[in-house]
């Protein structure tokens, strides 16, 4: 199926990648098409600067951290967005604190938006206001596959912007029709890198769920949402006391 492009700009501008900088921001200034960006994971937009992904890709970022020992202002998620001349720019954001629930795998990072211009018609994803899941019925995910991979090519980054894979619900758990499902199993590739993607319908960009894992490849496994359990989400998210990253 052909997505219309309204919702294709949509989807893409509002997710964004979720990494850290592995020399400082200044220096990574210098060169963008350096790959000292590191992607970990995928997020999208739920409000103006709050951004939904899985806890698992947060703890990952710490992982990381760990192994190589950069500060963590170098922390950043990045966004493709348009720019006043009709294109796209890559505008990288530092993150300031986050939040992850202890159930299920859904974590929240926020950001500061330093120019309103950069995010000029970048708005946060539509969600579904129920859970009308249908057996293959057509749905795609939006993130990025295998991380950094895709987006370098002799050590330079060539490409940018995340990757839309499309298939269909093939089963629904606990069983198909059930009134609040647990976990959608989805007929789309997936790898690496797409955790904390949205699942979204390719007829109309609505948000049905968040991708966390895969089988083989083949068969990948979301977490079902709507519009009111990420409300409630983000009530916990701002009740919890947040770890902050510093400047």
């Amino acid at each position: 199926m052909v997505i219309e492009k309204e919702i294709i700009n949509k989807i893409t501008n509002g997710v964004c990648a979720i990494g850290y900088l592995s020399v400082p921001l200044t220096v990574y200034e210098k060169d963008p098409c350096a790959p000292f960006f590191n992607v970990i994971g995928t997020g999208f937009l739920v409000r103006q600067n709050t951004v939904m992904t899985n806890r698992h890709v947060i703890e990952g970022l710490f992982s990381e951290q760990e192994k190589f020992g950069f500060p963590s202002n170098q922390f950043f998620l990045s966004f493709i967005v348009p720019d006043s001349k009709g294109s796209l720019r890559n505008t990288v954001r530092m993150i300031r604190h986050f939040a992850a629930l202890d159930s299920p795998d859904i974590g929240f990072v926020e950001f500061h938006i330093v120019k309103e211009e950069h995010f000029k018609g970048v708005l946060p994803l539509t969600l579904a206001s129920s859970l009308d899941l249908r057996l293959t019925e057509e749905v795609a995910i939006c993130g990025y596959p295998y991380g950094t991979a895709m987006l370098k090519r002799n050590s330079k980054i060539y490409r940018w912007g995340p990757v839309i894979q499309q298939g269909s619900i093939s089963a629904i758990s606990p069983f198909d029709g059930a009134e609040k499902p647990d976990e959608i199993l989805l007929d789309v590739r997936t790898a690496g890198g797409m955790s904390g993607a949205p699942i979204f319908r390719t007829s109309n960009g609505e948000v049905i769920g968040v991708h966390y894992a895969g089988w083989e490849a083949t068969t990948a496994l979301g977490l079902p949402l709507t519009r009111s359990d990420v409300e409630k989400w983000l009530d916990l998210f701002d009740k919890t006391p947040k770890t902050k990253l510093k400047s």
